[in-house]
């Protein structure tokens, strides 16, 4: 036989083992905490002899990456990655050469966020997808609180924990950002982050008689976004100690004058706690 002819017979057989993937369905966001997400890799195969050696495989973050491979008439294997996290008996068609083309990925975490490709190949042809999913955590422990140490001063503390991916954090006065916050972020073993940003605001900066700050807290990526309010009194006293007796005061409550009733819940304190001395 010549090679015209073995070119031939291979393009003639190339047409009856032919192999092309229509769709491929990997799920963009998935949020942490979703209990089931199904990776779908829609092929078509052209046969006209029942050996078509048909391999589908699905692969996490480039070719070194193999995490699936089904052989039929075998049953498909799991590797690396998504090891354990597979629910083995679901299959996704009755045909033969399709049951076991999708991954059902049980309670997906953020360390499954990737590029997912699908290959599906024959004897002689190959054809292959990508698509990118991202497993999102949203905010935890969400607060925004203030905190007075100093009679002209406010410290404007937000902070959030298990968050992924990498969050962004601004607090806000009438819509624009706080040039002076400082954000510190943290990464845990788990890849979370936690994340603190802080703002020293002056009175002599704050519009009266109070102002609304707002903490916006986003995942650009996953196009999630949330926020925390608080109001803020001008002229309030330190609220972390009582001065000369480090007794902690209680949470303020605002009278209908708009100043701190805890400032005469104070005075009253101190009076008691002299007279006290003074009886003894």
């Amino acid at each position: 036989m010549d090679y015209s002819t073995c070119i031939v017979l291979l393009v003639l057989c190339s047409k009856c083992v032919g192999v092309n993937i229509r769709k491929i369905e990997v799920p963009a966001l998935v949020e942490v905490g979703t209990e089931t997400v199904v990776l779908d890799c829609q092929y078509n195969v052209d046969v006209m002899s029942p050996r078509v050696g048909l391999v589908m495989k699905w692969f996490f973050n480039g070719s070194s990456g193999l995490v699936y491979q089904w052989i039929p008439p075998m049953r498909p294997q799991v590797i690396g990655l998504l090891k354990g996290k597979v629910d083995m008996n679901f299959k996704i068609s009755d045909d033969p050469l399709q049951a076991y083309r999708a991954i059902k990925i049980r309670n997906p975490t953020t360390d499954l966020s990737g590029n997912y490709t699908c290959v599906v190949s024959t004897f002689l042809e190959e054809d292959r997808q990508t698509r990118t999913m991202l497993v999102y955590s949203p905010a935890q422990n969400f607060r925004f609180v203030q905190e007075k140490k100093y009679v002209f001063l406010v410290t404007l503390i937000c902070s959030a924990e298990n968050l992924y991916p990498r969050p962004v954090v601004v607090i806000l006065s009438n819509g624009v950002p706080l040039k002076q916050a400082v954000t510190e972020m943290k990464m845990d073993s788990w890849g979370l982050y936690a994340v603190t940003t802080t703002a020293v605001v002056h009175d002599d900066d704050v519009a009266r008689p109070w102002e609304e700050f707002v903490c916006e807290l986003s995942l650009p990526q996953a196009n999630y976004s949330c926020n925390r309010t608080t109001v803020y009194y001008p002229g309030l006293m330190p609220t972390a100690h009582i001065a000369a007796f480090e007794v902690n005061k209680p949470q303020e409550r605002l009278s209908n004058s708009g100043t701190a009733s805890t400032t005469n819940d104070s005075l009253v304190i101190i009076l008691f706690l002299l007279l006290e001395v003074a009886t003894h």
